[in-house]
């Protein structure tokens, strides 16, 4: 096989498993409304009024209301209504979301720079280009599939390996990373917690994050002790 039909080839596999994830990611979103009753139905549309009754546009077009004592209840005693996209992004606050969307694009180019330096400190080099590829699979096998929430670090940790003799320590530095965004995380809701209203729900939240970033900070400070290491 010609090296041109190789790359073709391999170009054809990546298209494919694309495609796939990006199927199984749209075959999990669902569009419309869903209204479990207690008789076993389940309606179908758009609700358009959540009041008493619930009034769901059909596909049909016609209007359809149902009693709220007729609708199904889960094991925590709540109403099995599952809204779909259309009314997700119909009741959404568009700022937010656009603000959102902004971030979520930003952060994965930040976040492929971090595990640079983090692989260049053992030794082990990537370019920018490669490790924001790295960096938005990670997320997208974390957050859209149903793999699981470490699959974007085995990934990543499968592909550096790929391209050092320093196995070891590339599974290890995937590893920090993941560390280290956890701490990240910690910080800023300790920060939130702290900074919010005594009437907030974080501010339940205030002393269990503090105590954990106190016991941060002292392991941390006993394992770069020598005499307590």
């Amino acid at each position: 096989m010609s090296r041109r039909k190789k790359k073709w080839l391999i170009n054809g596999v990546r298209v494919t498993l694309c495609g796939a994830a990006l199927w199984v990611v749209a075959w999990g979103v669902v569009l419309d409304d869903h209204v479990s009753l207690v008789d076993g139905r389940e309606v179908v549309g758009r609700i358009v009024d959540p009041g008493d009754p619930i009034v769901v546009l059909l596909a049909d077009g016609r209007h359809e209301s149902i009693a709220l004592a007729d609708v199904a209840l889960d094991e925590e005693g709540e109403a099995r209504i599952e809204l779909g996209l259309a009314s997700a992004l119909r009741d959404s606050r568009k700022g937010l979301l656009g603000w959102a969307l902004v971030l979520s694009l930003i952060v994965p180019f930040l976040l492929a720079q971090r595990f640079r330096l983090l692989l260049s400190a053992q030794d082990i080099r990537i370019g920018y280009v490669e490790s924001v590829k790295l960096s938005f699979a990670g997320n997208f096998l974390n957050f859209a599939t149903p793999l699981g929430s470490n699959a974007g670090d085995v990934f990543k940790a499968y592909f550096v390996s790929l391209h050092t003799e320093h196995k070891t320590e590339a599974v290890t530095t995937v590893l920090l990373d993941r560390i280290i965004g956890l701490a990240s995380l910690l910080g800023v809701v300790a920060i939130m917690a702290v900074l919010s209203p005594s009437d907030s729900p974080l501010a339940g939240f205030r002393m269990y994050m503090l105590g954990m970033i106190a016991a941060g900070i002292g392991a941390i400070v006993a394992y770069l002790s020598p005499t307590l290491r």
